[in-house]
């Protein structure tokens, strides 16, 4: 509510005059009448009263046990399809493991590989040692590279190159190759097995004939990143040299040294793994590579290795220009 034009002027008048012309009580008199009405007792009362019922954080309490049920909730969902899932790729892989058994046989595995379209000409796994090296690990780890072998020699498969972290097997090249060799008689019969090369950077090829068989390529981490340095000290040193340019140092001349001193790209890469895990995995030499795991896998398996097999015949590949 506005003031009047006689308060307006007795207002302004005082106000000119020093507040001469009206006291204390006279001006408050003034002023009250256009004051708003101040609020009743039951009014404050009812809001303190909601203040206070507030304070106790009833909706902040029944909040939070909402989002904790949400939660749980979706906790519960999350946990039944996981353990579905695993049940059901265990009961699949086991029945795809007796009806695809190859029972040590050469016949039973080129059989499942005959339909396929293509194959891989080198094919490499990513095997880890496990318990860190205790117990039978080491011996385990061997039986599962001989086994690997033995399916590539059967499939028709020349190259397979065994990546494992540690770099344990270089150690123990000639028992790793006694081991391959011993299970390649095993399976083709003693004047029927292939003939075994193996290979590692930085140590001496180990042949069991002159013929071409099954190439073995020992890799492990030491051959990433060390191999890289390596080549990079030796291009350098023939720069300085003059033995080379630096123009000369080209894309495809690392490509080359790289795949002589380790191994050529891989076509096929298996991972025995849950999930796919490289485990420090050379980079370079998976640029175009076809990668394969299997979820909620255990162990290395047969199974794994022919559903990888017809996952890449299935492939296709494009390449840029």
């Amino acid at each position: 509510m506005s003031f009047t034009a006689k308060d307006t002027q007795l207002y302004r008048r005082d106000e000119k005059s020093g507040h001469k012309v009206l006291g204390v009580e006279q001006r408050e008199d003034l002023v009250k009448n256009y004051l708003p009405s101040p609020p009743s007792r039951q009014r404050s009362n009812s809001r303190v009263t909601k203040q206070a019922s507030s304070h106790l954080g009833v909706r902040k309490f029944l909040r939070v046990q909402f989002y904790a049920l949400l939660y749980l909730f979706v906790h519960a969902i999350f946990s039944l399809y996981i353990r579905i899932r695993i049940a059901y790729h265990a009961v699949s892989n086991r029945l795809v493991s007796i009806l695809k058994h190859h029972y040590n046989s050469p016949e039973y595995i080129a059989r499942d590989v005959a339909t396929l379209k293509r194959l891989p000409t080198h094919l490499s796994v990513i095997l880890t040692l496990e318990n860190g090296g205790k117990g039978d690990a080491l011996e385990k780890l061997v039986n599962e590279v001989s086994e690997v072998a033995a399916w590539c020699a059967a499939a028709g498969i020349p190259t397979l190159s065994v990546y494992e972290k540690t770099g344990v097997l270089k150690r123990y090249m000639t028992q790793t190759h006694r081991s391959v060799c011993q299970r390649l008689k095993a399976w083709f019969g003693k004047h029927q097995a292939p003939p075994l090369a193996l290979f590692a950077r930085g140590a001496p090829a180990i042949r069991s004939h002159s013929r071409e068989g099954l190439d073995l390529i020992l890799v492990s981490e030491d051959d990433g990143r060390e191999a890289m340095v390596d080549l990079t000290r030796v291009l350098a040193e023939m720069v300085q040299k003059d033995k080379i340019t630096a123009n000369d140092i080209t894309m495809d001349v690392i490509d080359n040294e790289l795949s002589e001193a380790v191994m050529r790209e891989p076509d096929l890469l298996i991972s025995f793994e849950p999930y796919v895990d490289l485990q420090g995995y050379p980079p370079w030499a998976i640029r175009l590579t076809e990668i394969y795991s299997a979820p909620d896998n255990q162990g290395v398996g047969y199974q794994l290795f022919l559903r990888a097999l017809r996952k890449y015949a299935q492939a296709t590949f494009k390449l840029g220009k």
